[in-house]
C-alpha cells in the first residue's frame, strides 16, 4: 500500500470529523440551544471554537504534491488547543486580561501565528503584509512622518488586545461569518446535492436556449440561477463551467471567448440574491439593517449585470450567425419542476422566511436547511428518482460545508485583527478624514479613487476582504459627503468583487480556462471586455439611486429600463451590430446616447433633459428593433415554405 495514503488518511478521518462540527455549532448557536440547556456562553467563546476548527481543518488538509507531515498535525492540535482555552478563558481575559498579561499576549500570539499561516495556505501573503504593516503601524507609528504619525503601542498591549478583544480577532466579522455566512454555505451545499445544479441548468435551457447564440445565453441564465446558491465566483465556475464551456465551444464560440463569458457570468453570482457572497452578509451588519433590505437593493443591479452580458451574446451570435442551442431545451417547464422539486420548495421556504414571517436571515436558512434535509431523506426512503439524499450523501455535504467555509472563517478572522488594529491606532479614522477632504473637492474624483483602491486590492484578495478594508476606510468617508449608505457600502462591493475578472490576476477568468483549455491572459482580457458593463454599474448606485430601490417603483423602473437600453446601445455600438448590422453612423450615435443616458443630467442640466435623452435612446432602439424583425419576416416566411 502506497505509504503516502496511509499516512494522510487518519489526518483525512480526523478533518472530516471537525469540518463537520462547523456548521453544526453555527446552527446550534441560531437556534439558542446553549441557552436553552442553561449555559451561559459569548458568541466570542462559540467563534473560537469554531476558528479552531477551522484552522485545525486547514492544516489537516494536505497541500498539493505533498502528504500530511508531523508541522501540519502540530499546527492542527496547537489550533485546537488555542480554541479550547479561548473558550473557557474568554469570559476572564475579556474583563480582565491586564491581570492576566502574559496569558493575554500568548494568547495573542497564538492567534496571530496560527492565523496567520493558515492564510498564507489559503490565500497567499498579500493580507499578511498588510496585517504585518499595520502591526509595525502600531508599535512605531511614532517614526511615520507627516500627519499619519501616530502613538506608539506596547507590543504586549497589542498582542493583548488581538488576542482578547471582542473588537479584534473575534469580532462581528468572524461572527458573521461563523453564524451566517456558514449557515448558507451549507444549505448550498445541500441544495446542490438534491440536484439543484441540474435543476437550474434545465431552467436556463429552457428560458435561453432557442435563440442565435443560445449555449452561451444558457450559461449566463445557469450561471445566474446557480449564483443564487453558490454565492462564489471560482465556484459557480467550477460547477456549471464544466458543462457550459464545452458546448459554447460546440456551438462555435473561441474557447477564449467561451471561457471568459462564464467567467463573467459566474463572477455575478457574488451579486445574484438570495445568496450572495460572503461580503453582503457582512454589509448588512455595516448598516445595521435586515438582510432582506441587501437582497432588495442588489436584486436590480444584478439583472443588469447578467442583462448586460445577455445582450452581447445576442448580438455577437447574430452577427456571426451562431446557432441555437436546442440540444440544452430538454422536456417541459412542468418535467423541470417536478426534477426539482425538492430545490423548489427548498429556495421557497428561505425566501418565505425572509419576507413572509420577516425572520433574520440566519434563522430562515436554518429552517430552509432543515427541511430540504428532511424533504431529501423522505425521497430517498421513498425511492424517488429526484431530489434524494441518503444519510451518507448528507453527512458528505455537511463535511464539504464545513471545509469550504474554513477559508471564509480565516479571511475574516485577519481582516477583524485588522480593523480591530486600525481602531486601536486611530489609523482608519485618519484615512478616512483624508479621503472626505480629498472627496470635498471632487466627489467623482473620490469614487473612482476608491473603485481603482478597491479593484487593485483584489487582485491579492478575495472579495470579502477588500469589502472589509473599504468598509472600514471609505465608507464613512462617501457616507460624509452625502452618499446614501447603502449606496455607498453596494459601490464598494462590486468594486470589490471586479478583481475576479480584472487582470493581470482574474482569479474566476483563469478558473474558467483550465477549463475551456484558452490561454489565462487572453481568458482574463476578454472577460473584462465581456463585463465592461460592471465597471459601469457601480457609479449609477451614487447618481440615479434609484437603482437600487430606495425611491418610488416608478422612479427604479425607469432607471432600470433606461439603463438597459443605454447597455444595449453601447453594446451594440461597439460590436457594430445589433439584431443587424449598423452603418459607422449608427454605431456613432448609438455609443453617444448610451453615453448620454448614463450621464446624469438631471442633476447637471435638468430631469427634462434627462427623460428626453432616455427617449431618444428608447426611440432609436425600437426602431432598430423593429426594422430588423421586419426584413427577418420575409427570410423565415421563405424558410417556412
Amino acid at each position: 500500500m502506497d505509504d503516502s495514503v496511509t499516512h494522510t488518511a487518519p489526518g483525512r478521518h480526523v478533518s472530516a470529523v471537525l469540518a463537520v462540527a462547523v456548521p453544526l455549532l453555527a446552527m446550534a448557536w441560531v437556534l439558542a440551544l446553549p441557552q436553552r440547556a442553561g449555559l451561559m456562553i459569548f458568541p466570542q467563546q462559540m467563534v473560537a471554537l469554531m476558528l479552531g476548527l477551522s484552522l485545525a481543518v486547514c492544516f489537516l488538509r494536505p497541500r498539493p504534491g505533498t502528504s500530511l507531515g508531523l508541522l501540519d498535525r502540530l499546527l492542527a492540535a496547537a489550533s485546537l488547543a488555542l480554541a479550547a482555552h479561548v473558550f473557557v478563558r474568554f469570559p476572564v481575559l475579556s474583563e480582565r486580561a491586564w491581570d492576566h498579561p502574559v496569558e493575554a499576549a500568548t494568547v495573542g500570539v497564538a492567534v496571530i501565528l496560527l492565523v496567520m499561516e493558515g492564510l498564507r495556505r489559503v490565500i497567499g501573503i498579500t493580507l499578511i503584509i498588510i496585517f504585518a504593516a499595520l502591526v509595525l503601524y502600531a508599535v512605531a507609528g511614532q517614526w511615520v512622518p507627516g500627519a499619519l504619525q501616530g502613538r506608539p503601542q506596547p507590543i504586549g498591549d497589542v498582542l493583548q488586545y488581538l488576542g482578547t478583544d471582542s473588537s479584534a480577532t473575534w469580532g462581528q466579522s468572524l461572527q458573521i461569518a461563523a453564524f451566517v455566512v456558514v449557515l448558507f454555505v451549507l444549505f448550498a451545499a445541500f441544495l446542490m446535492g438534491t440536484g439543484g445544479s441540474d435543476f437550474f441548468s434545465s431552467v436556463a435551457g429552457r428560458i435561453s436556449g432557442k435563440g442565435p447564440g443560445g449555449s452561451a445565453k444558457v450559461a449566463v441564465t445557469a450561471s445566474g440561477l446557480t449564483g443564487m446558491i453558490s454565492g462564489s465566483a471560482v465556484s459557480n465556475v467550477m460547477t456549471t463551467g464544466v458543462i457550459t464551456i464545452p458546448v459554447m465551444k460546440r456551438a462555435g464560440f473561441s474557447a477564449t471567448h467561451a471561457s471568459a463569458i462564464e467567467a463573467v457570468a459566474s463572477t455575478g453570482g457574488q451579486l445574484m440574491p438570495p445568496i450572495m457572497g460572503a461580503a453582503a452578509f457582512l454589509m448588512a451588519e455595516f448598516l445595521q439593517v435586515p438582510y432582506r433590505d441587501i437582497i432588495v437593493a442588489a436584486a436590480l443591479p444584478a439583472l443588469l449585470y447578467f442583462l448586460s452580458l445577455y445582450i452581447q451574446i445576442d448580438f455577437i451570435a447574430r452577427r456571426d450567425r451562431l446557432p441555437s442551442a436546442r440540444e440544452e431545451v430538454q422536456g417541459s417547464f412542468a418535467s423541470i419542476l417536478l426534477k426539482g422539486w425538492v430545490s423548489l420548495v427548498a429556495i421557497v421556504a428561505l425566501m418565505g422566511g425572509i419576507f413572509g414571517f420577516d425572520l433574520a436571515a440566519e434563522i430562515s436558512v436554518v429552517y430552509a436547511t432543515l427541511i430540504i434535509v428532511a424533504l431529501a431523506l423522505v425521497a430517498w426512503a421513498l425511492k424517488l428518482s429526484y431530489g434524494a439524499m441518503s444519510p451518507r450523501q448528507v453527512l458528505a455535504a455537511l463535511i464539504e460545508a464545513g471545509r469550504s467555509t474554513c477559508d471564509v472563517l480565516l479571511i475574516c478572522a485577519a481582516a477583524g485583527m485588522i480593523i480591530g488594529l486600525m481602531t486601536l491606532t486611530g489609523l482608519g479614522f485618519t484615512l478616512s478624514y483624508y479621503l472626505m477632504s480629498f472627496g470635498s473637492e471632487s466627489m467623482f474624483l473620490l469614487l473612482l479613487l476608491s473603485a481603482v483602491i478597491g479593484v487593485v486590492l483584489g487582485l491579492g484578495l478575495p472579495t470579502t476582504a477588500v469589502y472589509l478594508l473599504l468598509a472600514t476606510l471609505a465608507a464613512p468617508a462617501l457616507v460624509q459627503l452625502g452618499i446614501p449608505p447603502m449606496s455607498a457600502h453596494m459601490f464598494l462591493l462590486y468594486y470589490g468583487m471586479l478583481s475576479m475578472i480584472t487582470p493581470p490576476i482574474a482569479i474566476a477568468a483563469y478558473a474558467a480556462a483550465s477549463i475551456g483549455g484558452a490561454d489565462q491572459y487572453r481568458t482574463g482580457f476578454a472577460a473584462f471586455l465581456f463585463g465592461w458593463a460592471s465597471y459601469i454599474l457601480p457609479f449609477y448606485f451614487i447618481y440615479k439611486p434609484g437603482l437600487l430601490m430606495d425611491t418610488s417603483w416608478m422612479q427604479s423602473a425607469y432607471v432600470f429600463v433606461s439603463t438597459a437600453v443605454s447597455l444595449a446601445l453601447i453594446a451594440g455600438g461597439v460590436l457594430g451590430h445589433g439584431h443587424k448590422a449598423l452603418s459607422l453612423a449608427q454605431r456613432a450615435l448609438w455609443v453617444l446616447l448610451g453615453i448620454a443616458v448614463i450621464i446624469p443630467l438631471s442633476q447637471m442640466l435638468s430631469p427634462l433633459a434627462e427623460y428626453g435623452v432616455a427617449a431618444a435612446a428608447a426611440v432609436v432602439l425600437g426602431a432598430h428593433l423593429l426594422s430588423a424583425r421586419r426584413e427577418a419576416a420575409p427570410v423565415r416566411a421563405e424558410v417556412s415554405s
